[in-house]
């Protein structure tokens, strides 16, 4: 294992601590979105009772990536909130272990963890456990690819006679010669317009081929990019299977995109071309709110051109930024949007929330709207707020 850096990834379960020291865990299973490690493509999930211990709890590390095979190593640790403490380990480093992931069964590595080993760190005002999973990429093995059948030989065709030869055509009448044209009366060749944007330096090479027109900003792309990602600009380009009002579009010189901000279709290029959310490190807190707005455009846009991938990313965003005074607000916004990670993350911050800000969030705008817009989604928090309680 020596020269192998174990990559960290933290995973957060709601619980809180009584005054008198009793531990309440989340009783429900909690999954994390779906995050990349060694190049592959993971999951953590939280039972609240272990299948080896009723005393226990299951953290289960899944491999998600398809046709992937990879040997790694792994441990889990407790973070302090405070953080005064340096990790507490719950499970040691495992042996070496083969994980495979095939289309019909995926892998996955189990670590049952006491819960007697999870009161040792307090929980703090976080009203969470954070997790830290280690992970040590030990090889690398693709799957096996399958050998081709042997193709059937080909008879090889009878000989037939050589025709007789033509005879040869009278040569035509030459031409009188073009007159030569001075260099400064020809026309330069017009360049390829560059994009208004810095969407990905694949964007502006020469062979984009389809140009969109956003609030009146041009983007040029590849359409053979953006059908690969998106089964919306598949059917909208080539024809593809989805059939939407988009789709109907042919596509011409500039298609013209509608409601939709000039700067969220450049962040969707921008996931479509790179994997990967725009950079916001160094924002400053003042633009925290037009961050978060952006965010719930693009998640928007992520849904209307069917990138389940970039809608994930969005929700985990919007999920890290619930607080009091927006989690009813965001609650709303994830029932509309049909986000069920965004909307159990909000259901659980609301259910693990103490009685004094439980208040401040039942007096909050926001849940006014919620209790007259989503009746029954308050109904869902009651009911695992009493399993929450109970537990």
């Amino acid at each position: 294992m020596a020269g192998n850096l174990p990559i960290k990834r933290i995973f957060e379960v709601p619980a809180f601590t009584t005054p008198d020291g009793t531990l309440h865990l989340w009783p429900c299973f909690h999954r994390s979105p779906i995050f990349t490690a060694g190049g592959h493509d993971w999951s953590i999930s939280y039972y609240p009772e272990s299948i080896y211990s009723s005393d226990s709890i299951d953290l289960c590390l899944q491999l998600e990536s398809e046709g992937a095979g990879v040997t790694i190593s792994s441990s889990v640790a407790l973070l302090d909130p405070t953080p005064s403490l340096p990790l507490f380990k719950l499970v040691e480093e495992s042996p070496p272990m083969e994980l495979e992931h095939a289309i019909t069964s995926r892998s996955t590595v189990t670590h049952w963890v006491p819960k007697s080993k999870l009161s040792a760190v307090p929980v703090g005002d976080r009203d969470s456990l954070i997790f830290v999973w280690a992970i040590t990429i030990l090889t690398q093995t693709p799957m096996p690819v399958p050998k081709p059948e042997p193709m059937m030989p080909v008879p090889e065709p009878e000989l037939m006679p050589l025709p007789l030869p033509l005879p040869e055509p009278e040569p035509e009448p030459m031409m009188a010669a073009m007159p030569e044209v001075p260099a400064e009366d020809v026309a330069p060749p017009s360049p390829v317009p560059a994009t208004t944007t810095d969407v990905a330096p694949e964007a502006k090479v020469p062979a984009a081929d389809v140009t969109y027109s956003v609030g009146g900003q041009l983007f040029h792309a590849h359409k053979v990019v953006l059908a690969t990602r998106s089964p919306v600009f598949e059917a909208q380009l080539f024809g593809g299977p989805t059939s939407t009002a988009e789709a109907s579009q042919a596509p011409a010189a500039a298609v013209e995109v509608d409601d939709m901000r000039p700067d969220v279709f450049e962040a969707l290029l921008h996931y479509i071309y790179t994997g990967t959310l725009p950079a916001t490190e160094g924002e400053a807190a003042d633009d925290e709110d037009a961050s978060h707005q952006m965010m719930r455009h693009l998640l928007v846009a992520a849904d209307r051109y069917d990138l389940e991938g970039l809608k994930l990313l969005c929700e985990g965003e919007l999920a890290r930024t619930l607080g009091e005074g927006n989690v009813a607000e965001m609650l709303a916004f994830a029932d509309d949007h049909y986000c069920s990670t965004l909307k159990d993350a909000c259901v659980g911050f609301m259910v693990a929330s103490p009685a004094e800000r439980m208040e401040r969030v039942v007096a909050s705008y926001g849940y006014q709207r919620l209790r007259l817009r989503h009746p029954l989604i308050l109904v869902d928090v009651l009911e695992k707020s009493l399993m929450f309680r109970k537990a």
